[in-house]
């Protein structure tokens, strides 16, 4: 269920929250949530970072508080005795997924009185995005029910023996960051008629700013965009100004690699490289007056090439359509065989593109031949390829054990 927001402090009354024309929004809670800002650094990988870089921040807190009391929202508290984590074995979140179920990042155990006890725990840097169920004793219950379930085995071999049957389950909490967005969001999500998570059941941690967005190919850029807008506080000393300056920098790191992304390859795109980004964002910064502005404009250019690259995936599609595909397995099967199409599908493409490049060559992301003529030769080569495509199909179908 979506979470539905209630009241809670304007963006002038969170503490730490800036002001600026430089950014959207004209503050820092409205410019880290700026919709583009959001997509452009979620693709390269921002929200993901943030999520890993929390985990361990959350990991090294736990640690911390072994042999302490923990509190129980609504209960009372127990003393944490071993942590096992979730999030490190990603096959976790594929079978919970698999039975309709979410795995917390952590399984906390202790003893509450001299019973054993387990408690789900979550890392959550972003509180609007909490799920309260991911966290509660019964969907807990249902992820240790799971036959030859991994999470009930993570955690076994945390506490080196088997859960045991007088063992209780109790209810979970989230961990999330002592900051400005949480301020901000945390009341809309926690108080109110319409609450769909206890207050109790979010834990407050400090923040370490320089681990948490250090030592990344993106980190040399953080303060180079930053010193655009010149706020009064850097990213060192402000949360917020940390968290938005490494969300543009994430962009430029998109942006970078996009922009040198070849237009048809059989190779993944290029790896960004520190040194060559931080150079090109001081070129850009030499004539823009905020960061934001940058990113507006270097995306302006990006979607040029991004353009010429739909227009090429366009004209580079396998010249056998998915009915003749289906009509070859129904002639060879006598039925439909859904599975079988798809994997014909799937063969045929990698031999395609293995193909088109050996005729066409490797089209860089801005080639030296007008764009026209790069589709027109594509264009040609797809139809010179489609017999051999054809019979590559009915072999394929053929050879395929029923």
């Amino acid at each position: 269920m979506a979470l539905r927001f209630g009241r809670g402090p304007s963006f002038r009354e969170v503490r730490g929250n800036l002001f600026n024309p430089a950014l959207p929004g004209g503050n820092l809670i409205a410019a880290v949530l700026d919709r583009d800002l959001m997509a452009w650094s979620d693709r390269g990988g921002a929200s993901r970072v943030l999520g890993d870089r929390w985990s361990e921040e959350c990991s090294r807190a736990l640690d911390g508080w072994l042999e302490t009391e923990r509190p129980v929202p609504g209960g009372a508290p127990f003393v944490l005795k071993a942590v096992a984590r979730l999030d490190e074995d990603p096959r976790i979140a594929i079978q919970a997924g698999q039975h309709k179920l979410t795995n917390p990042d952590f399984v906390l155990y202790g003893y509450q009185g001299g019973r054993p006890v387990l408690q789900a725990a979550d890392a959550k840097f972003a509180v609007d995005t909490i799920k309260p169920a991911q966290v509660s004793a019964d969907s807990l219950a249902a992820l240790l029910a799971i036959e030859e379930g991994l999470a009930r085995q993570a955690i076994e071999r945390t506490l080196e023996a088997p859960l045991g049957e007088d063992i209780e389950l109790v209810r979970g909490v989230f961990i999330s960051p002592r900051g400005p967005l949480t301020d901000y969001f945390l009341p809309r999500v926690a108080d109110g008629p319409r609450a769909r998570v206890d207050g109790h059941e979010v834990v407050l941690i400090p923040v370490a700013i320089a681990r948490m967005f250090g030592t990344l190919p993106v980190t040399p850029d953080i303060g180079l965009l930053a010193r655009i807008d010149r706020l009064p506080e850097t990213p060192r000393e402000n949360l917020l100004a940390a968290i938005y300056y490494f969300r543009c920098a994430s962009a430029c790191g998109w942006m970078w690699v996009e922009e040198r992304t070849p237009l048809l390859s059989l190779n993944p795109p290029p790896e960004l490289v520190t040194a060559q980004l931080v150079t090109e964002t001081e070129e850009r910064a030499a004539d823009v007056e905020s960061a934001y502005g940058l990113l507006e404009r270097w995306y302006e250019d990006v979607e040029q090439v991004r353009e010429a690259r739909r227009a090429v995936a366009e004209v580079a599609s396998v010249p056998v359509s998915m009915k003749e595909i289906r009509q070859l397995v129904e002639t060879a099967r006598g039925e439909e065989d859904r599975r079988l199409v798809r994997h014909t599908r799937a063969a045929l493409e990698r031999l395609f593109q293995q193909r088109l490049v050996d005729l066409v060559g490797e089209v860089p992301a801005e080639p030296a031949e007008p764009l026209p003529e790069v589709l027109g030769r594509i264009a040609d080569a797809t139809r010179t390829l489609r017999p051999e495509l054809r019979r590559e199909a009915e072999a394929f179908v053929a050879r395929e054990p029923a």
